[in-house]
């Protein structure tokens, strides 16, 4: 209740008010003693001259009565408080004299002669108590009208702020209380504030709540749209069909969606029994390469992405996943790695199925031509860097066609497929056989002279090999040869063309000559 506005106010007033009457009082005390003490001082003065004759006879006369007389006539005077008359003879005649001359007036006494010659003095002391009385009352009069005066002020400010200031305050704070923030209403101004400041505050805070209004239906309008955005992200990180993750800095598992446990569920499964957070390289066959991949992105701050064979410890079975890797920033700034995986199992299975093919006889799965003339291109280049040899041998299976006229192209293809069968178990894991087409084979032979021992034994059981009858189907043996041509790299070219001329050339002639050719060309000079 004290603390109420117009309480404060009058409050405020009346303490300044009592305060001013206060040091008015004092000033007024001040002036009104100074102003009787002068009137008095007047009256003395003509009270004085009244007797002033008889005195300075009674002076002269040195009269003890005619003095006597003037002090008690003087005396008698309620501003008297005190006579004393002497003259120069020592006479002195006092009437209720105090010792104290403080407050006494003195009139000297000369001779009713023209030499007017001082014959003695009059001293009258004021009434002290009756000065200070008058000085008391007329003070009490003026404090008395002044108390008046502050609290007719007083319940005046009281009432004249209660009505232009508090009441129109808590109109406008009761208003204010009963408005929603986001509602349509605004607040009225008081009737007769319309053009003071009790008008401009209503304008103000009628400004700030259409502000605030339109503040928060954009805040709700865009709340909305966050949370359908969130909605929609949500909905997009849970049921995408791609595998979502997120990894912190050192590469372990932060968040994933349900796409990623499914796709990567075998691995996630064979990890998570003894580990409360999975180190993401862990999940793939080549920890390490996938290991500085992360590390690559995560210092590069660039996107990578690549298929990655996915490690399952009980299966066994190959499962790839093409992962896609970038950077982003969490909210104290801290770089994290985002990714996405996609089951490209199936898809790197038609991939490496339709590379063999193209680089694979259908027949007897032994490289073509082309892939095989490039694989043989690379093995001169290594063999040109390290100056080693190369034996090239050319082969042509003798009474094929014979096979395929008498016993039916089936059996023809079963004795390709036995022949290649059996060069692939004499030659070694380095070599290169490659079926040219028909019945035509090219074996490249990394040696180191041509006249070692292992070049030896390999023509001689692959010679051995191709000279064995091959049994069909139905039981029945059928005999085949080969005519074998070589080349030796570099002494007979210098690139696969020439030496494949040269190892053609040299077959023809064998087959002329109906000889075992091979190990006379071999130790030709």
């Amino acid at each position: 209740m004290r603390n109420k506005l117009h309480f404060r106010v009058s409050r405020i007033v009346t303490l300044g008010a009592i305060v001013f009457a206060l040091a008015a009082s004092i000033v007024s005390y001040v002036r009104t003693q100074s102003d009787e003490f002068e009137l008095m001082k007047k009256a003395l003065e003509q009270l004085f001259s009244t007797v002033q004759r008889n005195a300075e006879i009674a002076a002269y006369l040195d009269s003890k009565d005619l003095a006597e007389e003037v002090v008690e006539s003087l005396s008698g005077n309620d501003i008297v408080a005190g006579v004393m008359l002497s003259s120069v003879t020592g006479m002195v005649i006092t009437s209720s004299w105090e010792d104290s001359d403080a407050e006494a007036l003195r009139f000297p006494l000369y001779t009713p002669f023209p030499d007017f010659v001082q014959i003695g003095e009059v001293k009258i002391q004021l009434n002290a108590a009756l000065l200070n009385s008058r000085v008391l009352k007329s003070a009490f009069e003026q404090m008395l009208i002044l108390i008046v005066l502050i609290a007719v002020i007083s319940i005046l400010i009281l009432v004249l702020v209660l009505r232009v200031l508090t009441y129109p305050v808590q109109s406008i704070a009761a208003n204010l209380h009963c408005i929603v923030p986001g509602d349509e209403n605004s607040l009225h101004c008081p009737k007769g504030h319309e053009e003071d400041e009790i008008g401009n505050l209503v304008n103000d805070i009628n400004k700030l709540l259409q502000s605030a209004r339109q503040t928060i239906q954009q805040e709700q309008y865009l709340r909305s749209r966050v949370e359908n955005l969130e909605k929609h992200f949500r909905l997009i990180f849970e049921r995408a069909s791609a595998g979502i993750f997120l990894l912190d800095q050192h590469f372990y598992l932060d968040s994933i969606n349900q796409a990623f446990k499914d796709i990567a569920g075998i691995a996630l499964k064979e990890r998570r029994a003894d580990k409360l957070k999975i180190y993401f390289p862990d999940l793939f066959y080549d920890v390490a390469v996938v290991r500085n991949l992360l590390e690559e992105v995560l210092k590069s701050g660039k996107q990578a992405a690549c298929d990655l064979r996915l490690a399952t410890l009980t299966t066994g079975g190959e499962r790839w996943l093409h992962c896609l890797f970038s950077v982003v920033k969490n909210d104290e700034g801290d770089s994290l790695i985002e990714g996405l995986v996609i089951d490209v199992t199936e898809r790197t299975f038609e991939m490496e199925r339709i590379l063999f093919e193209s680089q694979h006889d259908a027949l007897t799965q032994l490289l073509n031509r082309r892939a095989g003339e490039q694989r043989l291109d690379d093995m001169i280049r290594n063999a040109s860097r390290s100056s080693s040899q190369i034996l090239l041998m050319l082969i042509d299976l003798d009474g094929f066609k014979g096979i395929n006229d008498n016993y039916g192209h089936d059996a023809g293809d079963k004795v390709l497929v036995e022949v290649s069968r059996r060069m692939q178990s004499v030659i070694r894991k380095e070599d290169i056989l490659i079926r040219l087409g028909g019945d035509e084979f090219v074996i490249g032979f990394p040696i180191k002279d041509s006249g070692t021992d292992e070049s030896e034994q390999v023509i001689n059981k692959l010679q051995q090999q191709l000279t064995t009858e091959v049994v069909l189907g139905d039981g029945l043996p059928v005999a085949i040869g080969a005519s074998i041509g070589t080349a030796l790299y570099p002494r007979d070219g210098a690139d696969l063309g020439s030496l494949m001329t040269h190892a053609d050339s040299a077959m023809y002639q064998m087959k002329k000559q109906r000889k075992k050719p091979v190990r006379k060309l071999l130790l030709l000079p």
